[in-house]
């Protein structure tokens, strides 16, 4: 086949259902996140360490919170990869682009994976031996208990940065694609700077500190994936009508009959 027919084709993964698979999974990514967050313990001031690992250990449910957001998380960069066929398909630089974006997914799952091991599992049990620690042994304890928050804090810091970019990668792949309406391209991009500064800037340099750049980047990507959900699965229809009808193929050469009358 002729790869100047259609240049979707190149892209296998470009095919209605996996458009809808992830149409889907942005749309859930939301919900999921808002209730993962809902439920996360946040009384305390996050920098005051004594006091937020006191919440800690008494929560039961900080480690299945933690799974809920990473499920969230996965939902979400799942979404955007299957987003990467759509895009990349089209024509014009921001096919060029989609690659470095379908990279940033990666590295952010992996990015993500190693925080909620850290902050999830490896931070509870710190903080449960701590609270649960006989007097002599309560300053090394705290001081383990420490030393991975620290590691929290830093592993957060940079996933947040990683996630800020892959927006702002997929918002220039949309605005200077073919494909999605572009000024859904100029959301990302914006949610995107807005992660970037967080993580970099605030996370990096300050902690977890009350943040209205975050708060931004956050509503603006949870009405960006509910866009985006809406158009894949309307291109994912396009794509299918067009696959049930498609085009007469070009004229050419008749073959002459073997036994002509």
């Amino acid at each position: 086949m002729d790869a100047r027919e259609d240049p979707s084709r190149r892209f296998t993964g470009d095919v209605p259902v996996t458009t809808r698979i992830g149409a889907v999974a942005l749309a859930l990514a939301v919900p999921v996140l808002v209730i993962a967050e809902v439920l996360h313990p946040s009384r305390e001031d996050p920098m005051d360490f004594p006091a937020v690992f006191r919440e800690y250990a008494h929560s039961d449910i900080w480690t299945a919170v933690h799974l809920a957001e990473y499920f969230g998380f996965l939902l979400l960069l799942g979404g955007l990869v299957a987003l990467y066929y759509s895009v990349g398909a089209g024509r014009g630089p921001g096919a060029g682009l989609a690659p470095f974006a379908l990279a940033a997914v990666l590295t952010t799952a992996a990015s993500f994976t190693v925080l909620q091991a850290v902050d999830g599992i490896a931070l509870k049990r710190a903080v449960d031996a701590w609270a649960s620690a006989p007097a002599a042994q309560k300053a090394p304890a705290f001081a383990v208990a420490e030393a991975i928050r620290w590691t929290e804090i830093g592993m957060n810091g940079l996933s947040f940065f990683l996630t800020g970019l892959t927006l702002l990668l997929f918002g220039l792949t949309i605005a200077l694609g073919s494909v999605y309406p572009r000024w859904t391209g100029f959301i990302a991009v914006v949610s995107g700077l807005a992660f970037v500064y967080n993580g970099a800037v605030e996370v990096a340099y300050e902690g977890f500190v009350p943040s209205v750049v975050k708060l931004v980047g956050i509503l603006l990507l949870a009405v960006w994936a509910f866009v985006m959900a809406v158009l894949m699965l309307r291109h994912a229809g396009g794509r299918r009508r067009r696959g049930a009808h498609p085009a007469a193929a070009p004229a050419g050469p008749t073959r002459r009959s073997a036994n002509p009358r």
